[in-house]
């Protein structure tokens, strides 16, 4: 096989430990070694220190009674991105309905997601804390690359 025809590994290579930031509508990265995210795109390495208070970027309303998963992407510059995925009503989901995630996007790696799910309220990333009345939210590390399973509750 050429060599130029393999593709680099993308992926995060430590835990990066997402949760709620001191400003609640905001993302916090807290590694539980205390040293930051080490993760890859396109076979090279990149470090991202611990920080909170990192923006999200903005998405559509969530709407009333639904759970989306929402994918946290960095660059090669440790900038944040965020997709949010497809909506389903959380009706459907003690039905067994699952919410999928998100593809990634090019030249990003994927380091985690939050799942949200609301009850009679809506959510807007960027804008609705995390923690809001009618809010639960679900955090999740990504070891290497994406999980293979949609979540299903």
């Amino acid at each position: 096989m050429d060599i130029m025809t393999l593709s680099g590994f993308t992926g995060c290579l430590t835990k990066a430990g997402l949760g709620i930031a001191g400003t609640a509508d905001r993302v916090k990265f807290t590694a539980p070694n205390g040293a930051g995210t080490d993760f890859a795109i396109n076979g090279i390495a990149y470090h991202l220190a611990d920080g909170d208070n990192v923006d999200t970027g903005a998405a559509a309303v969530q709407a009333v009674d639904t759970t989306c998963l929402y994918l946290l992407l960095l660059d090669s510059a440790g900038a944040l991105s965020t997709i949010k995925g497809d909506e389903v009503l959380n009706t459907n989901l003690t039905n067994g309905t699952a919410v999928q995630w998100s593809a990634p996007t090019t030249n990003k790696c994927p380091v985690g997601g939050v799942k949200v799910k609301t009850v009679a309220v809506t959510f807007t990333l960027g804008t609705t804390n995390f923690d809001a009345a009618g809010v639960t939210e679900t955090w999740y590390d990504f070891a290497g690359g994406m999980p293979l399973a949609p979540q299903i509750s």
